[in-house]
């Protein structure tokens, strides 16, 4: 695939989702739609493979939240202040109400509850992406 052909052109997408069925059904969903999304592990890994680059949208899910904590936001937007984080949570876990109302005090771009729709992760990515310039 060239690299012109990718709709992310000009911004990283990272996948910290814990939750390995989700994460790979992501992951496979973003390369059949021609994205390149890098999988990491850890909030460091990202926080320095960020540091001085361009722009990220950076999906998260409750899970990474709950073993990094909350703090992980600020860390992101330190190490790249253009990144968007997108989290991923489940509909039923009455806890997740309140790490959602923490992630979107904190400046998370969005959050989106399961069961994720494809047109819904296709359509939110779409519009977390840098616009391109004319």
């Amino acid at each position: 695939m060239k690299n012109t052909d990718r709709p992310d052109k000009g911004a990283w997408l990272i996948l910290l989702v814990a939750h390995q069925p989700t994460r790979d059904s992501l992951f496979t969903l973003l390369q059949e739609n021609k994205y390149t999304p890098l999988v990491m592990s850890h909030p460091e890994e990202v926080v320095r493979f960020l540091k001085g680059q361009r722009p990220a949208t950076i999906f998260v899910d409750c899970e990474a939240v709950g073993i990094f904590g909350s703090g992980l936001y600020s860390r992101l937007k330190v190490a790249s202040p253009l990144c968007r984080v997108i989290l991923l949570c489940d509909k039923g876990h009455q806890s997740h109400q309140e790490v959602i109302r923490e992630a979107m005090a904190m400046g998370a771009y969005a959050c989106l509850l399961a069961p994720y729709n494809s047109w819904e992760l296709l359509t939110m990515l779409k519009h977390s992406l840098p616009k391109k310039r004319k």
